[in-house]
C-alpha cells in the first residue's frame, strides 16, 4: 500500500479519545489525572471570562469562563475559577457577556471545491433585492477583463428578494453587454446574457444532455433547464476559465476564513460533481501541511467517472487510508473519511423542485454499480455516504445495502457492522423507511435546501408534503444521529444561520412557513445537532461540539444571544470571535486585532474585493 499519509505528531485518533475520555471524567477545573495531567500542565494559553457560555455539557450547562491548553478546553467554570488559572503568558480575552456557543460543524458542504472558486464568484447570498444584484453585475462587469466572466454561482432564492424572481437573459444583457454572464440558480436554472452565447458559440442545434435543454429568448441570450438532470448546469460551470494554482491556493484560504466569520470550525465535506481527488484538493491540502487551516475537514471522495465509479474507489482505498490526518499541528484537521456523495451515478437522483422526481430504478445496471461499490467500501471498512432526496430512492438503495450486508455476512465479513454510513438530504423521507435505516445502523444528514427552493417543492407537492419535508421529528424519535447543514455553496449558501434559522422556524429565506410544528427544533436542538450531531459523520462525536475539559478547544463568541434573539434576527447573527484548536481565526470590532489579515485575494478583478462574500443585511 502506498502510503500518503502522517499522523499529526505524537495523537492518533485512539489516543486522543482515551486524553478526551480522561479529561471528561476527571476534570472540572484545573488538571485530571495521567493524560491529561500530562497534557494539561502549566499555565493556560488562553482564558475568556465574562462569558455567555452554552456548553452543551449536561452536567454543566451554563458557564461563565473557561481556559485553553495546547488546543483542548482545560476548563470552564466561573470568572474567578478560570483566572485563577492564569499565568504570565495567558491570553485572558472578556467575552463582555456575549454567548459563545461551540465551533459549529457542517455537516455536509462542498468546502474544497467552494475555496477553488470563491475569487472568481460574485455571491448573491443573502442579497435583499434582484434590482441590487444587477447592479452588482453591471459593476464587476466593467471589472472584468476580457476573456473571463462574471458568474453567480448558487446560493440564493428569489424569495428573497423584494421581487420575488429569477432574472432574465435580457436583464443580464442590459447589465453587461459586452461581458458574458452565468447565473445559477440553485442546480434547477442557469441564466446565459447574448454575449455568454456568443462565446459558448451555442446555437439551438447544440446537443444537451438527456434530461437537459436550452432555452433559447428573443434577445440573444439562453436559459438552460435540468429536467431534473443538472449535467447541463454542472458543464457549464466547467467551461468556466480557471483560476491559477497560486490564485487557487489564496482563494481557498479566504473561503475558510469567510466560514470562520459566521462560527464555523469544523466542514464534512461531500466532495462534488467537477471536482477530482486529489488534484483539484491542492490548495486545501497546501494549507493542510503548511499548519495553515481555519476550520477542520473530513473529506468524502465523490467519483467522477460515470460507470467507472468501482475502478476510482479502488484506487483510492489502494493508495489513500481513510481517517488518518495529514494537517499539521491540528487533531482530526485533515482526513479522507470515507466514500460519497455519490457511489454511482446511475443511483443518483435529483433536488430540482423545478421538475418531477426523478426514477433511478429505471436505469441499466444502476443497482448492480451500487452493489459493487457497496461491498468494495465495506470489504475495506470505509465509511460512506450516499445523495437521495425522495423517499422512493432511499427504500431501492436500502434495497441494494441491505443485500449487500447480507452477502458480506455470508463470506464471514461484518458488511455494515462498525462502518459509519448515512443518507444525505432525505426530504420525503418517510417513518418505515427510518426504520431500515436504524436497523443498519446508518445516520442522515439533512441541509437547508428547503430553505432555498422550498417554495418549488410546496407549489409542486403541496401544503401536507411540504410539512414534513425534511422530517426533523422524526429521525430524532427513530434514534438515528442526525446532522444539519447547509449543502452550499450551489443549493444553499454556506452560511449556517439561515440553516439555522430555518430548522427553528420552519420557513424559506424568503419568510414562507414551510415545516409543520412538531418538526421545527427548539434553539437548543438545533444548536446540538449543528454540532455534536454532525460530528458524529466523522467519528468525532466524543471529542467535539461541547465545551468540556478535554473536548477540541473550537468555539465562537457571537454579535447576539442566540437563544433570545426575535426569529428573524437569527439570520444576521456572525461571530464576533471565532476560536479554532485554541487559537483566534476570525475576530471583529473589539477582537479584530488578534487574527492577522489575509493577503489581498487575487486576480485584482475578484468580485470579492469589491462585496466580499455572504451580503449580511
Amino acid at each position: 500500500m502506498t502510503d500518503h499519509h502522517v499522523l499529526s505528531p505524537s495523537f492518533t485518533r485512539r489516543r486522543m479519545l482515551a486524553l478526551s475520555g480522561a479529561a471528561g471524567a476527571g476534570l472540572a477545573l484545573g488538571a485530571g489525572r495521567g493524560a491529561a495531567e500530562d497534557f494539561f500542565a502549566g499555565a493556560p494559553d488562553m482564558i475568556l471570562t465574562d462569558g455567555d457560555i452554552i456548553t452543551q455539557n449536561p452536567a454543566q450547562p451554563r458557564a461563565q469562563a473557561l481556559a485553553v491548553k495546547n488546543g483542548l478546553i482545560r476548563a470552564v467554570g466561573s470568572n474567578a475559577e478560570a483566572l485563577a488559572l492564569e499565568g504570565p503568558d495567558t491570553m485572558v480575552l472578556s467575552a463582555r457577556g456575549r454567548t459563545v456557543i461551540p465551533g459549529l460543524n457542517d455537516s455536509h458542504q462542498h468546502p474544497t471545491r467552494a475555496g477553488r472558486f470563491y475569487a472568481t464568484e460574485l455571491r448573491w447570498d443573502g442579497l435583499g433585492s434582484l434590482e441590487r444584484g444587477l447592479a452588482m453585475i453591471r459593476e464587476a462587469a466593467a471589472q472584468t477583463p476580457e476573456g473571463q466572466w462574471v458568474r453567480v454561482i448558487g446560493g440564493w432564492s428569489p424569495y428573497q428578494f423584494t421581487e420575488r424572481r429569477m432574472p432574465t437573459p435580457a436583464e443580464l444583457t442590459a447589465a453587461a453587454p459586452d461581458t458574458p454572464v452565468y447565473v445559477l440558480f440553485l442546480y434547477s436554472r442557469g441564466f446565459l446574457n447574448r454575449k455568454a452565447v456568443e462565446a459558448r458559440g451555442l446555437t439551438p442545434r447544440t446537443a444537451t444532455p438527456d434530461g437537459t435543454r436550452y432555452e433559447f429568448t428573443e434577445d440573444g441570450g439562453c436559459i438552460l433547464h435540468a429536467v431534473p438532470n443538472p449535467d447541463l448546469l454542472y458543464g457549464a460551470i466547467g467551461a468556466l476559465p480557471a483560476l491559477s494554482a497560486e490564485d487557487q491556493a489564496l482563494s481557498t484560504r479566504h473561503y475558510y476564513r469567510e466560514l470562520n466569520r459566521f462560527g464555523l470550525t469544523s466542514v464534512i465535506d461531500a466532495g462534488g460533481g467537477g471536482h477530482h481527488f486529489p488534484e483539484d484538493y491542492a490548495g486545501s491540502e497546501a494549507l493542510a501541511a503548511s499548519g495553515g487551516l481555519t476550520v477542520r475537514l473530513s473529506k468524502y471522495l465523490f467519483p467522477q467517472r460515470k460507470g467507472g465509479e468501482l475502478e476510482e474507489f479502488q484506487a483510492w482505498t489502494t493508495n489513500w487510508r481513510a481517517g488518518v490526518n495529514r494537517a499539521r499541528d491540528l487533531l482530526h484537521g485533515y482526513e479522507v473519511e470515507g466514500g460519497g456523495e455519490f457511489l454511482a451515478w446511475a443511483a443518483g437522483d435529483y433536488e430540482n423542485f423545478l421538475a418531477g422526481r426523478p426514477d433511478f430504478s429505471t436505469r441499466k445496471n444502476w443497482d448492480a454499480q451500487l452493489l459493487a461499490v457497496t461491498r468494495h467500501l465495506l470489504r475495506n471498512r470505509w465509511p460512506l455516504r450516499i445523495h437521495a432526496t425522495y423517499d422512493e430512492s432511499v427504500n431501492n438503495i436500502l434495497n441494494v445495502f441491505e443485500q449487500a450486508h447480507a452477502l458480506e455476512a455470508a463470506e464471514g465479513r461484518d458488511g455494515f457492522g462498525g462502518v459509519r454510513w448515512a443518507f444525505d438530504h432525505g426530504e420525503t423521507l418517510k417513518r418505515p423507511t427510518l426504520k431500515r435505516i436504524k436497523a443498519l445502523g446508518g445516520g442522515v444528514a439533512m441541509q437547508a435546501r428547503m430553505a432555498y427552493a422550498g417554495e418549488y417543492f410546496l407549489e409542486r407537492y403541496g401544503k401536507e408534503a411540504t410539512r414534513n419535508a425534511p422530517p426533523l421529528r422524526d429521525v430524532i424519535e427513530a434514534g438515528i444521529p442526525l446532522g444539519l447543514g447547509t449543502d452550499g455553496t450551489r443549493v444553499a449558501s454556506y452560511n449556517p444561520w439561515p440553516a439555522l434559522y430555518w430548522a427553528t422556524t420552519g420557513r424559506s429565506v424568503g419568510g414562507t412557513k414551510l415545516h409543520a410544528g412538531r418538526h421545527r427544533l427548539s434553539r437548543r436542538e438545533a444548536l446540538f445537532h449543528y454540532t455534536v450531531g454532525s460530528a458524529w459523520f466523522s467519528q468525532e462525536e466524543r471529542l467535539k461540539g461541547r465545551l468540556m475539559p478535554g473536548q477540541y478547544a473550537d468555539f465562537a463568541v457571537l454579535n447576539a444571544p442566540y437563544l433570545d434573539v426575535a426569529d428573524d434576527d437569527l439570520k444576521a447573527i456572525e461571530a464576533d470571535l471565532t476560536v479554532m484548536n485554541g487559537r483566534p481565526v476570525h475576530g471583529a470590532g473589539a477582537f479584530a486585532g488578534l487574527v492577522d489579515p489575509l493577503p489581498d485575494i487575487m486576480p485584482e478583478w475578484s468580485p470579492v474585493r469589491a462585496y466580499g462574500g455572504y451580503q449580511q443585511g
